[in-house]
């Protein structure tokens, strides 16, 4: 089981969890306000969930990807291990 927390600064906004084999997920909106929400809609599928993921992953042809990869000990931009080591936390966030 993968699950984690979407925080909009010190607030959550949903929880999601997704089996081990990504093939179901599970997503609980806590908050529903779509300003805030990154699930809003009716597309709670696994592919809406990996797009979420993957918008918080460095570009694919970034010129230093492979430098930032090695750094965080990964081996290619997979949004499911990145998400595991960054906790979806991206420089651009504010804290």
């Amino acid at each position: 089981m993968y699950n984690f927390t979407v925080m909009h600064r010190n607030e959550p906004v949903v929880h999601v969890w997704i089996s081990d084999d990504h093939m179901n997920v599970r997503i609980e909106k806590i908050v529903h306000d779509s300003l805030i929400q990154p699930f809003g809609g009716d597309d709670l599928s696994i592919n809406r969930v990996y797009r979420f993921l993957k918008s918080r992953c460095y570009e694919d042809g970034r010129a230093d990807l492979q430098e930032i990869l090695n750094q965080a000990e990964l081996r290619e931009n997979n949004p499911w291990e990145w998400n595991r080591v960054t906790h979806g936390v991206t420089w651009e966030d504010d804290l």
